[in-house]
């Protein structure tokens, strides 16, 4: 596996004017991925991003300029916790261990304002992402069906 040189991965928040329509394409990959017996609503993908993207949620990385992934990290949570709402590295970046950078930095971010837990809910059925967050000391919290509900302490 490419390991990133960590200084070339760089992080910037997104921006509606620009990033919209990019990250809109990859949550509809995405999406086909996790619930392939589903359709993925646009109209109602939009203004849910929007929402986060005004909250300044919402990180573009990009590995010598281009967008190679993209993190929605909430941060509001009560009782001192993290969610990561979303988190995916473009397909023709996959098995580089961008992922795992994208994550890690969203621990550090939660550490950094004395988060004491980070959660996320990832489908069974992607294997990938689930290796990923297991290996980063992720434990299943509540099981929902076709998904799992994931808690790390911080």
């Amino acid at each position: 596996m490419e390991e990133p040189h960590r200084l070339e991965l760089a992080r910037r928040p997104a921006r509606q004017d620009i990033d919209m329509d990019l990250l809109t394409a990859l949550q509809s990959e995405s999406y086909a991925i996790n619930f392939p017996e589903q359709t993925f609503r646009e109209a109602l993908f939009r203004p849910w991003l929007s929402s986060g993207i005004r909250r300044g949620e919402v990180w573009i990385y990009t590995l010598d300029g281009t967008m190679v992934g993209w993190l929605w990290l909430d941060l509001q949570r009560p009782r001192r916790q993290a969610h990561i709402v979303h988190v995916q590295v473009a397909t023709a970046n996959w098995g580089r261990g961008l992922g795992r950078w994208i994550v890690e930095d969203a621990i550090a971010q939660a550490r950094a304002i004395g988060r004491s837990r980070m959660t996320l809910s990832v489908t069974k059925a992607n294997a990938r992402a689930m290796a990923l967050y297991e290996s980063l000391g992720f434990q299943v919290l509540e099981d929902q069906g076709d998904r799992q509900m994931m808690v790390l302490r911080l």
